[in-house]
């Protein structure tokens, strides 16, 4: 069978206990059947723990998480079924994680999770444009969805467009939304001879489509405008960014990077289209989320975002004391979790904070503080400049009645 893997994926080597955001922390991973099988004959005491953890939740078999960790995840961050048995003894899982395997039958795609930091590094650790090589292995093949004579050429063409750094990268992501909204037409009419023809030609764009598409902003914020629109100033804000783009954050500042990204998305999601047909629903995903935001409370991604070139921190202000957000957007600023002050305004138990609180990490507790105190001086200085502001305003009204 042909594997198609990306230029980095044989230098992955998992961090293990060295992980700053260890998989076995937080995840309930569900043990496959033939595992399970072999832990309910494992001897010896591991045998006896692995036994006695398992539990069945009406559907799978898991280890229920002690204090949001795997009960096998050891002080050193370590796996003690890995450790004792090796990783042939762990689930499927937990031996393929970060490995993603997508089967079309006659070749398999693996890829390697973002959520991992150490495929991140790799991802993200040069700014060559990514590619794709090919290696054959035993497996079986089986016939493929018909859908892949012309959703692989074209997948294959949208990449090298990405890649064109002889282009801007808006220009390219732009073409790339154009391209594949025509394609997707051409599917949705179900004119399968002239999107074949499409999708293994030159892709040049219609010159219809060329001229009423406009800008990279116009393509991106037409994608944004189809999504379910909850407040009423959204096509506004839309409306704004369209017209002016150039906004402080908005330029890439890190073009190389974010079209790897893109890049990475494209091989990894554009052939699922063969079992949906939404090719422009996952084209939109990979075009945006190489400009994307992301909401969190770790810690390690707000310090990301203060020593990385290109990323921003920001957060959105909120009172403690009336527990509502005052919808001031804060750009620069990491904001800090407020649950437990708002739990205590809501009433519940000092001694369940306080349990809670002695459940967060060191360094968690120290970097809440230092954004505790860090949002204390910014409001003591904002209130400052209110008031100096309201002297120099006060001034200027006593000099005018006094002429």
């Amino acid at each position: 069978m042909l594997v198609r893997i990306p230029d980095y994926f044989d230098q992955f080597a998992c961090l293990a206990g060295d992980c700053p955001h260890s998989c076995c922390i937080g995840w309930e991973v569900v043990i496959d059947e033939d595992t399970a099988g072999r832990y309910q004959t494992e001897p010896g005491p591991l045998g006896e723990k692995l036994r006695a953890a398992m539990q069945f939740d009406g559907e799978d078999v898991c280890f229920p998480l002690d204090g949001r960790r795997c009960p096998f995840l050891n002080q050193e961050n370590l796996c003690d079924i890995h450790c004792a048995l090796g990783p042939e003894a762990t689930s499927v899982t937990c031996r393929e994680h970060p490995r993603f395997i997508e089967d079309y039958g006659p070749f398999q795609e693996i890829t390697l999770s973002a959520a991992c930091p150490k495929a991140n590094e790799l991802l993200l650790g040069t700014r060559d444009p990514l590619t794709f090589s090919e290696r054959q292995d035993n497996q079986p093949t089986e016939d493929g969805d018909e859908w892949l004579d012309w959703l692989v050429p074209l997948r294959d063409r949208l990449l090298d467009l990405l890649r064109d750094r002889s282009r801007s990268l808006k220009a390219r992501l732009r073409d790339f939304l154009l391209i594949t909204g025509e394609a997707q037409q051409l599917l949705d009419s179900e004119n399968m001879a002239e999107l074949a023809a499409f999708c293994t030609g030159s892709l040049a764009i219609s010159a219809e489509t060329n001229a009423g598409s406009g800008s990279w902003e116009a393509a991106a914020c037409r994608c944004l405008q189809d999504l379910e629109i909850l407040e009423p100033d959204w096509l506004a804000l839309l409306k704004q960014w369209e017209q002016a783009p150039e906004l402080p954050g908005f330029a890439p500042q890190d073009p190389e990077k974010l079209e790897r990204i893109a890049v990475y998305f494209a091989f990894r999601y554009l052939l699922k289209a063969v079992n949906d047909g939404d090719l422009l629903g996952r084209v939109q995903f990979c075009a945006l989320g190489a400009r994307a935001a992301a909401t969190t409370h770790y810690a390690e991604l707000k310090t990301f975002a203060m020593t990385t070139p290109g990323v921003e921190n920001a957060s959105c202000e909120f009172n403690v004391e009336t527990l509502s957000p005052t919808y001031r957007l804060l750009i620069g600023i990491p904001g800090k979790s407020n649950a437990f002050a708002i739990s205590r305004r809501l009433g519940l138990p000092d001694e369940v904070i306080t349990n809670a609180q002695s459940q967060m990490s060191k360094d968690s507790v120290r970097f809440e503080d230092v954004l505790t105190q860090l949002e204390a001086k910014r409001q003591a200085l904002e209130k400052r400049e209110q008031e100096t502001d309201r002297l120099y305003r006060q001034r200027e009204e006593d000099a005018r009645n006094a002429r």
